[in-house]
């Protein structure tokens, strides 16, 4: 994509998303009465298909009233996250994620022998190419074996950043591949001119002419391959689908694959730069005569016919949109048996996602918004679906005050004994901060989310985070949960969730830096990954420790250790995925996790920072039995310093898993292989 189109598209106004619908019988031009549909706290109902094309239609005429001269229009950027258990019953480490039995998509699988890795992204004769890579490991003499890659087939598609083991008794059958395409913008054949310097369009005032881009996807969807690996040597692609519209997330229970994809519905012939009523009354009768099945989502089994992934009357929506209301956001979370390559069935909502979570039991969709409803200044909906049978039913939806922020917004919610908990952030004028943990359940009978308690409240006030601090990691473990919140020094939160109905803050503990991972080590001690600060709250180093909570009113901090300075840092502060965790016996936790390493150097007149290193950082925690445990780093495994090259090549490309007394480290698109023991 030419890098101005792309400087654009990230620029221009978002297209506001919600449900509704709006009558139009005529070629009526006059748009200024339609809405902008929002997240509506209440329940879904089943859209009509008269419903579904009115949302639709209006959601494309509100486009061309709010869009008319930029030519773009932009889906809402959708923030996605995810972990952990470290509890685990084979002896090596798997894929790190937030519930247990709930699988997570990563670019690399292990199955105890072979690691599948998916290559990143690189070009050949100026096209882009990407590869899944089969290697055989040997755990006894800590050694890996390539045995055989497969070269992807499309040429215009991204690379894979998801890919799942398909498995049978244990077994890995096949390796399915989640791609997403990218985008294009195509030009129009009109020239035109603007000399509003006060345009939201980056595109500068000028007389001269120019191309305006037409606001539809070209190639835009998601492909998911199987491949047959039961011969290594010689993996075959066995199966595919496509859907339309866009990668938000997956999850995988068991052999059922769930695709949460976003659609932005588009006509290819409207003219958004239509300023006159004769160019306005044609874009009108384009609208009129477009079938609302031609707007809707498609997907199709290896290349075959498209089919519908819902029917014009398969949508969900708020159950109090008015008629006046319009949106272009579809999502759509899909179900597919990958085990017997069977599309099982698709359920769409309208509206927008801002964190998706998922028990082995519900999947939940969050939605926040920052516009008033009740006198809140923010608010986020919450969607629930009930999995049952590998199939989709929507169950309930609640609301709460604050939004799910931008740190980890999935790791913000939680199902425990039948209730959903969440931390949720809001702002006042000021721009200060709210931090609040709700409890909600659903009602029996109704389709509603209940909120059943709060933390603060009018008997607990105490509030969580002092002014001005942000939360910056959140974790739930059973009946605790624990909230680390930051601007110039940690403070962790303890949260007693023993009694539902009455949560409580048990305990805090201040210390300098913070952390953007926490990771529970059974019931008494918590496991965190972050940055060192100075007494200034500017960063010092990368910084992993261990807190003791047996005492929930007195946590403490057993040991710590900072690696490198300011500008050290770790893809794993930010992906849970890049941290492994292996329990070797009951007394011991293993941890890897990989550090760039950056050092000061002082000039006459500045200092500036030096890469030193890419490294897997191997630490212990020994002394689980008897309650007194202990984090020990044990040595680093380096794959690349600045002995032989000036900067990193992979500093974002890096997995482990810990097999045994073995260790192996993918950085970039090679596996290192290495003892436990022997690595200093």
């Amino acid at each position: 994509m030419n890098p101005f189109f792309k400087v654009l598209l990230l620029s221009l106004p978002l297209v506001a998303c919600g449900g509704g619908s709006g009558k139009s019988s005529s070629a009526n031009t006059d748009y200024s009465q339609l809405n902008s549909a929002k997240i509506e706290p209440g329940p879904l109902r089943q859209a009509s298909a008269s419903e579904m094309s009115e949302l639709i239609k209006n959601g494309l005429r509100i486009s061309l009233r709010d869009h008319s001269g930029n030519g773009f229009i932009v889906p809402e950027a959708m923030m996605l996250n995810a972990s952990v258990d470290s509890r685990s019953t084979s002896n090596f480490s798997e894929t790190n994620v937030q519930v247990r039995g709930v699988d997570e998509a990563d670019y690399v699988k292990y199955d105890g022998k072979y690691i599948y890795l998916a290559t990143p992204l690189h070009y050949v004769d100026d096209k882009p190419k990407t590869s899944l890579k089969i290697v055989e490991t040997d755990s006894q003499k800590h050694s890996v074996t390539h045995i055989s890659e497969i070269q992807f087939d499309k040429d215009y598609w991204g690379g894979v950043s998801e890919i799942y083991l398909v498995s049978d008794n244990q077994v890995t059958q096949s390796v399915a591949t989640v791609r997403r395409s990218w985008d294009f913008i195509a030009l129009t054949d009109e020239l035109v001119k603007t000399t509003d310097a006060s345009s939201t369009s980056l595109i500068a005032a000028s007389d001269e002419p120019f191309r305006i881009g037409l606001p539809y996807p070209i190639d835009n969807g998601i492909d998911i391959t199987l491949y047959d690996v039961r011969s290594p040597t010689s993996p075959a692609k066995t199966w595919s689908l496509s859907i339309d519209g866009d990668l938000m997330g997956t999850r995988k229970i068991g052999n059922t694959l769930y695709v949460i994809s976003s659609f932005i519905p588009s006509i290819e012939m409207l003219n958004f730069a239509a300023d006159t009523p004769e160019a306005k009354l044609k874009n009108e009768e384009i609208i009129l005569q477009t079938q609302v099945e031609k707007l809707l989502p498609e997907y199709s089994i290896n290349g075959g016919a498209s089919q519908p992934l819902t029917g014009a009357n398969g949508c969900m929506m708020p159950a109090n949109t008015k008629k006046i209301d319009g949106s272009l956001s579809l999502i759509n979370i899909t179900a597919i048996n990958l085990a017997t390559k069977q599309f099982v069935e698709s359920v769409c909502v309208n509206g927008n996602v801002a964190g998706i979570y998922s028990s082995t039991n519900n999947l939940y969709l969050g939605s926040s918004d920052y516009a008033q409803w009740n006198n809140w200044k923010s608010y986020t909906v919450v969607h629930q679906f009930a999995l049952a049978n590998g199939g989709i039913d929507y169950s309930a939806t609640g609301s709460v005050e604050g939004v799910l922020g931008w740190s980890s917004p999935s790791f913000r919610m939680d199902e425990y004994q039948g209730n959903l908990r969440m931390v949720t952030s809001a702002y006042d004028e000021m721009g200060a901060s709210k931090h609040q943990l709700s409890v909600l359940q659903k009602i029996n009978g109704r389709s509603e989310l209940q909120t059943i308690a709060q933390l603060p409240n009018q008997l607990r006030p105490e509030p969580i985070g002092k002014p001005g601090e942000e939360i910056y990691a959140v974790r739930f473990n059973g009946e605790k949960a624990y909230v680390v919140t930051f601007e110039r020094i940690d403070p962790l939160y303890v949260l007693d969730l023993a009694k539902a109905d009455d949560p409580k803050i048990a305990g805090q503990l201040e210390i300098p830096g913070f952390s953007t991972y926490l990771h529970p080590v059974g019931e008494n001690h918590l496991f965190a990954l972050g940055n060192e600060t100075d007494d200034r709250g500017r960063q010092a180093g990368v910084k992993v420790s261990l807190y003791d909570i047996r005492d929930p009113a007195k946590p403490i901090e057993k040991n710590k250790y900072v690696f490198g300075t300011a500008f050290s840092w770790s893809s794993a502060l930010y992906d849970h995925h890049a941290l492994s965790f292996l329990q070797t016996n009951n007394d011991q936790l293993r941890v890897a996790l990989p550090i760039s390493l950056y050092e000061i150097i002082q000039l006459p007149e500045l200092s500036n920072a030096r890469w030193v290193s890419e490294g897997l950082y191997q630490f212990e925690v020994n002394g689980l039995v008897n309650g007194n445990a202990n984090l020990t780093h044990t040595g680093t495994l380096i794959a690349e310093d600045a002995t032989t090259q000036e900067y990193p090549l992979w500093s974002s490309y890096e997995r482990s898993f810990l097999h045994d007394n073995s260790i192996f480290y993918v950085h970039g698109n090679k596996v290192i292989g290495a003892g436990w023991s022997m690595v200093k």
